[in-house]
């Protein structure tokens, strides 16, 4: 049997939010040549958006969730959460 791949899965990874301390949720995703962005908001009433909002690279190469569903860039229609535009 092969040996898998290495790669980082987005799915093991939690983020925080730095100000009101709870989990963000992850709301949109881009690829940006060799890296891809991955857009983190919190989804309460406590943080302004447009100051807490985390971004994630990750090397394109070694990101297993962008492999796994490349079709996938956020939004309502797949993860249940407002589409904010392209961050």
């Amino acid at each position: 049997m092969a040996a898998p791949k290495p790669g980082i899965d987005l799915r093991n990874l939690s983020i925080k939010c730095g100000h009101c301390d709870t989990y963000q949720t992850l709301i949109h995703y881009r690829p940006a040549g060799d890296w891809n962005v991955y857009t983190y908001e919190c989804e309460n009433d406590t943080c302004d958006r447009e100051v807490t909002r985390t971004y994630l690279e990750v090397p394109a190469d070694l990101d297993v969730f962008a492999r796994r569903d490349p079709d996938w860039h956020g939004g309502k229609v797949h993860a249940g959460a407002d589409h904010h535009g392209d961050s």
